[in-house]
């Protein structure tokens, strides 16, 4: 029986945890680093703040574990679609309607929250993990694409694979729309994500000149 409580109890808790995580998430994204208390997400998660303590040191620590959670979802999944695929283009297909479906956020505002409102050393962190769940599995597919002769050797154009990966992914963050994406339904942002990706893929591979 009181092996049974102690079950349950670790159960209660990962609930509790990942209920305030995801809150956490919504509003922090929503509304800026700044804007959001943690007597407001305990109020949202229907849980006290002493809860919300027990689980993370302040707001800060908080604000980092959701960055982390975000980080490593984006990993798993963008780990999975260069699974699933396998040329460059529909590699570079999928992981555009990806950033523009799951990403219906201000990543400005979240990029000017972390730079402004974390310690350089916790900057530091999420640069390294941000640079594995973002940059790795692009710089990844754009390797695989030269091996298989699928796109020019970065070399040929004076830069590298990771210089190469970053235009790719401002190329795509240059084209999010945070606030219109999110206003539209699940089956309306799939279909302009991928009118979008199709758009960007075209003339990043064959470019615009007639």
């Amino acid at each position: 029986m009181a092996k049974s409580q102690k079950q349950m109890s670790s159960i209660n808790h990962k609930e509790t945890y990942r209920t305030i995580i995801n809150t956490a998430q919504r509003l922090f994204m929503e509304l800026g680093y700044r804007a959001v208390s943690t007597r407001q997400i305990a109020q949202i998660c229907d849980v006290s703040q002493p809860a919300i303590y027990h689980h993370f040191k302040n707001k800060q620590t908080l604000y980092i574990a959701v960055i982390q959670h975000m980080l490593h979802h984006t990993e798993n999944d963008l780990k999975a679609i260069l699974s699933q695929f396998t040329t460059f283009q529909e590699r570079l297909t999928q992981i555009s309607i990806y950033m523009m479906v799951h990403f219906e956020i201000d990543l400005a505002q979240m990029f000017h929250d972390i730079s402004h409102e974390l310690s350089l050393d916790d900057q530091k962190l999420l640069h390294q993990e941000w640079t594995k769940g973002f940059l790795t599995p692009v710089v990844t597919m754009i390797n695989d694409g030269v091996i298989k002769k699928e796109i020019k050797k970065p070399e040929s154009l004076d830069t590298t694979s990771t210089e190469l990966a970053y235009v790719i992914l401002n190329l795509i963050k240059s084209i999010l729309e945070p606030e219109s994406f999110a206003k539209l339904p699940k089956e309306e942002r799939q279909i302009k994500a991928k009118e979008k990706a199709k758009l960007l893929v075209e003339i990043f591979i064959n470019g615009i000149r007639a």
